[in-house]
């Protein structure tokens, strides 16, 4: 099982291409934001220690790195640390764009990057790499890490030692992982690996369609609002709260993976049901300007 999970972003680049050494430089691209503008490297890295990421949306390691790669941006750029996330292997036909906002991520994104996969000596997704100022690769994510935890802190030490006196202070902690696909054989969520969460084309409108029916004036009694939520992050953040104090953290860690969406002024977030049917994992509802809990609930039973 762990081999298989270990090949499961890998599998489609080993069967596309031959086999390619990963590079000590990192090769020159030219590659377009979704609003068109075009980033030029290395010029545009203007000698500055940049991190690349490079991931398509299908992938579940891709997206439990995202977070922590998302907060490396918002910590390093005013250090002048360039941060570009590329992403490649949309034959799915994915939506990138759409997968940010959906995971509420705002670092930068470029487009099409399939050209480089052979230059970089990309295998596995998501491909993840630290350049120091002279384009010379100095970290890139090991085939067998434990968990993106240990890329993020890895990749923060290794930003480090490039900015010197610039240096970021490290977190005292890192927020655990959510996707389910990084989780132990034998833990509480191994009984669910089978279990994904379900297609955009399914849960948008399932999303929607719920919130719809939340009835005006309907709150919970006795939980104090939340504050304003920012982003899905932040609202699926609240709900592992919420779900951890009242059913506890292994049943809240079973849950996952965790998907959120917002319609006018509610936020849903709703766990991953073992049936992986919309509406039977857990669910919290709340106002996105004051965190006011609109509903808390694990959802429907199963029929």
């Amino acid at each position: 099982m762990k081999l298989l999970r270990a090949l499961c972003c890998a599998l489609p680049l080993l069967l596309a291409l031959p086999a390619q050494a990963e590079p000590t430089q990192a090769p020159p691209w030219s590659l377009k934001t979704p609003d068109g503008k075009t980033v030029n490297y290395p010029a545009d890295a203007k000698g500055q220690p940049t991190v690349l990421l490079f991931w398509p949306s299908w992938c579940p390691f891709s997206r439990a790195l995202q977070p922590y790669v998302d907060d490396i941006w918002k910590d390093y750029r005013g250090k002048g640390v360039n941060v570009w996330t590329i992403n490649i292997l949309e034959n799915r036909g994915g939506d990138p764009v759409q997968a940010m906002k959906d995971r509420g991520l705002s670092f930068p994104l470029l487009l099409n990057g399939d050209a480089l996969i052979a230059p970089y000596g990309i295998s596995r997704t998501p491909w993840f790499l630290v350049i120091d100022g002279k384009g010379r690769i100095v970290y890139s994510r090991p085939d067998n890490v434990p968990s993106p935890i240990d890329v993020a802190k890895k990749a923060r030490e290794t930003l480090n030692g490039l900015l010197g006196n610039r240096a970021v202070p490290l977190p005292a902690s890192y927020p655990p992982p959510y996707d389910l696909h990084l989780r132990k054989p034998g833990g509480p969520q191994s009984s669910r690996l089978e279990s994904a969460a379900a297609p955009d084309a399914d849960w948008r409108p399932w999303a929607q369609n719920y919130l719809e029916s939340v009835p005006a004036g309907e709150s919970v009694a006795g939980i104090a609002p939340q504050g304003p939520v920012a982003d899905g992050k932040a609202a699926i953040r609240i709900a592992r709260e919420l779900w951890t104090q009242r059913w506890g953290a292994e049943q809240t860690a079973i849950q996952a993976p965790y998907r959120s969406y917002r319609r006018n002024n509610l936020w849903l977030v709703l766990g991953s049901a073992k049936t992986a049917q919309l509406g039977q994992g857990w669910v919290l509802v709340l106002e996105a300007d004051s965190g006011k809990v609109v509903r808390l609930s694990q959802g429907d039973p199963a029929p």
